[in-house]
């Protein structure tokens, strides 16, 4: 009975009245500008993406980063040109970044200094950029948004050349001055038998016991030498230095650890492990930004001190965070005090740290590799919840002072990389495939909590349809990241696709389906920045933003109206479409 039923699904066939003959691709054209092929379905799905739409609604953002932009906003007049070039240009909207990663501010503050020189530009000291952008931008009928970074507090280009003469990055930043408040990094270091191995390949430089090398030229003499097949399994051991690996990794031995290695012959299986370090992000700086810890109530009450500051003195018509809200990493925060604060959270003490959360083993070529532990999951979900009160926080300081005044984020628009950082910019509706989602960790998404969310869909192929002609990967696109950003927000806020306009300086022509496909699968299209080459690509965004119009955050309740509408949906129980899975490049848009 069984094969027979086999046979029969193996047999089935289609009828060709069954098979469409219609393209999932459409040539779109919101912009003034050719046409391009988008798949029709999936970027015209949601609410928010209709009613947008349909009301000619579009953002046009331009970014103006804070130090690469310096010697453009450092005078009255320059402020005012610029403005009106940005209006004559079509943009609809100004980002103007008032607090970037060196936690220092671009306005006269009474919380930290003023930024008074970035490379060769400089800022006459007490002159007041922001006061000047909002009046400008006003006057111009352009929405104005300050962005500022939430938990970063310096600049490693800064520290490095700080008290040299030639020194073009101001200062380092006030997170140096507090190790006790910068996030605490997890830092494995492969073990075998609790005997150090050197961390890195084809090297030695601690004179550590145990070693591991693939370049036979770098093996030093006068050791005892195992040929490791890359599961790890002993090929051979000797004392005699190989004449060649012919593929293998070479561990090598001196001292206390070849007594134990030559307990372990061929056939013998060596398993790397790891043992922790934890210390403070700017002992051991692996990114630019000096990274604090969001947990702290130290660093959060400084972040709500400066929107205080902002929102009193400012008449800005929102406030964005860049994408510095987030944790730096997976390997972060692992102070004591943040142990404490999930013990708490779960209600347990955690008895093995930090391997209950998770650890790390090494393969012999020393690639590690993450091992989950029994806690996993709910220290994702920690991290991410502790980044949902904040923000649930910052938008209530921020209304306190100005009620009109729209809440919102920048972050990277491959959604499934973000379970590393915290930052779950999801709806807590959000019903989508990714592993990471548990029930938990879903109603930690904070997209309810935003007005605008800004996602960096930063890649060099605009469309699909273009990624499949060249070979290139489909996710990585701007088409892809749209839409996926539009339907993780699931009309929750108003969702923009980024653009970066260097990823263009080689092919400045491709730019032109890059602007179409953020437009069509959001609801307008943010440019970054002002300061990669924008007037060899004006003329570009002119001709796309030649039709004027209003970006839909612009008109007042008409979010409150997208949400009620998605809720009606809700409760009457309308089945949404499958959920489309695009991967996206890691790091996208950091």
């Amino acid at each position: 009975m069984l094969g027979t039923l086999a046979a029969l699904l193996l047999t089935q066939n289609i009828n060709p009245n069954q098979i469409s003959t219609e393209s999932r691709f459409e040539l779109t054209a919101p912009l003034a500008l050719p046409p391009v092929y988008i798949h029709h379905i999936l970027a015209k799905y949601g609410i928010a993406q209709s009613t947008a739409h349909r009301q000619d609604l579009q953002a046009r953002i331009l970014w103006v980063d804070a130090t690469a932009n310096l010697g453009r906003v450092n005078s009255a007049q320059k402020i005012a040109t610029l403005c009106k070039e940005i209006r004559d240009t079509g943009f609809n909207t100004i980002v103007f970044d008032i607090k970037p990663i060196n936690g220092y501010t671009m306005y006269p503050s009474k919380l930290s200094e003023q930024i008074t020189f970035w490379r060769d530009a400089k800022m006459p000291e007490g002159f007041d950029p922001l006061f000047h952008m909002v009046d400008q931008a006003h006057k111009q009928n352009l929405s104005l948004f300050v962005s500022m970074n939430a938990f970063s507090e310096g600049h490693s280009y800064g520290k490095r050349d700080f008290g040299k003469a030639d020194n073009q990055f101001f200062k380092p930043g006030w997170g140096y001055d507090h190790p006790e408040l910068q996030t605490v990094r997890y830092i494995p270091t492969p073990v075998w038998n609790n005997i150090s191995i050197s961390a890195t390949l084809d090297s030695n430089p601690n004179n550590l016991p145990l070693a591991i090398y693939t370049d036979l030229k770098k093996v030093p003499d006068n050791a005892y030498y195992v040929s490791l097949e890359s599961t790890g399994n002993v090929r051979s051991s000797s004392s005699t230095k190989p004449e060649t690996l012919n593929g293998l990794a070479l561990l090598v031995a001196t001292g206390e650890a070849i007594n134990e290695l030559q307990k372990f012959g061929p056939g013998s299986k060596l398993t790397f492990e790891s043992k922790p370090t934890f210390v403070p992000a700017g002992q051991e700086q692996n990114q630019i930004p000096l990274m604090m810890n969001p947990h702290s109530e130290v660093i959060q009450k400084r972040t709500f001190d400066f929107i205080d500051e902002v929102a009193t003195n400012y008449n800005i018509d929102g406030l964005l965070y860049d994408d510095r809200l987030r944790f730096g990493g997976l390997d972060t925060d692992f102070s004591d005090s943040t142990r404490q604060l999930f013990e708490k959270a779960i209600n347990q003490k955690v008895e093995k740290w930090p391997d209950d959360v998770f650890t790390y083993g090494y393969t012999p070529s020393l690639t590690p590799r993450l091992q989950p532990g029994r806690l996993y999951d709910a220290w994702l979900t920690f991290r991410s919840q502790t980044l949902t009160n904040w923000v649930s926080s910052a938008r209530k300081h921020l209304k306190a002072k100005q009620p009109n005044a729209l809440f919102g984020i920048y972050a990277g628009s491959w959604y499934g990389d973000y379970q590393k950082y915290g930052n779950n910019y999801g709806s807590p509706d959000l019903n989508a495939g990714f592993p990471f989602i548990t029930p938990a960790y879903k109603k930690s998404g904070f997209a309810n909590q935003l007005d605008l969310l800004i996602t960096g869909c930063y890649y060099p192929n605009g469309t699909v349809f273009e990624a499949i002609q060249s070979g290139a990967a489909p996710g990585r696109t701007v088409e892809a990241g749209g839409i996926l950003t539009n339907r993780v927000v699931r009309d929750q806020s108003w969702a923009i696709a980024g653009i970066m306009v260097a990823d263009f300086y080689n092919n400045p022509e491709k730019i032109q389906s890059a602007l179409q496909a953020a437009a069509a699968t959001t609801q307008g299209v943010m440019v970054f920045d002002l300061s990669h080459n924008f007037e060899d690509f004006k003329a570009t965004f002119t001709q796309a933003f030649k039709r004027p119009a209003r970006a839909p955050y612009q008109v007042p309740g008409l979010l409150n109206q997208v949400r009620a509408q998605r809720a009606d949906f809700d409760k009457r129980g309308f089945k949404e479409p499958p959920f489309p899975f695009f991967e996206g490049a890691p790091g996208t848009g950091f």
